[in-house]
């Protein structure tokens, strides 16, 4: 197999090396910062050679995203109904989701490690945006598309923004992400 041949993403043999690959890397986040961890220290930790590390991934970066995209985002579209478009309890779903994305970040990865916190939330931000504009675009077909994404930028970032600074918040003197949902839809359905 060359470098450039990308394994079968449904094998159950792959799965099971991404897996550890990727169980490795957060167990070394929790400890050290992004720019400490190497390629060597992944695979000593998950017990495999380089060429396995590589026929999965070029680099820790390539790593980073397919963990955010793959993992993470699971928890933010998590029972969302992605027929019936954007609807108050979709949105409600997604940012409670977030809500949770922000409590399983700070948990998982080290919470020192800014460059790991950029990276997540830039990865984080182009998904949410993509899946609203999909939705959006679904919803109302008869839109201009820029129109529709300047509206997907808003909510999504409405969304992040939110969930995050609730996030930051002391949990024992915020309110549930339920109570901040409730307070935010009214504002966020006027976009839309």
């Amino acid at each position: 197999m060359t470098l450039s041949t990308r394994p079968n993403a449904q094998d159950p043999r792959v799965i099971r090396t991404r897996q550890l690959i990727q169980q490795a890397f957060l167990e070394l986040l929790r400890t050290r910062d992004f720019q400490q961890v190497t390629v060597s220290d992944i695979t000593r930790h998950a017990t495999i050679n380089r060429v396995t590390f590589y026929t999965h991934y070029t680099d820790k970066y390539e790593l980073m995203d397919d963990m955010i995209n793959s993992q993470l985002i699971q928890l933010i579209y998590k029972g969302i109904d992605t027929h019936n478009g954007l609807q108050p309890e979709s949105l409600t779903l997604l940012l409670c989701a977030l809500c949770d994305y922000h409590e399983y970040s700070a948990n998982e990865c080290h919470r020192n490690n800014p460059e790991v916190r950029q990276m997540m939330e830039k990865q984080v931000k182009i998904q949410l945006e993509e899946y609203i504009l999909d939705q959006l675009t679904k919803q109302q077909p008869e839109q201009e598309p820029a129109q529709l994404k300047v509206v997907a930028t808003m909510i999504s970032w409405s969304l992040y923004g939110a969930s995050l600074r609730w996030s930051q918040e002391r949990s024992n003197a915020r309110e549930t992400s339920q109570q901040l949902a409730a307070r935010m839809m009214p504002l966020v359905t006027t976009l839309f």
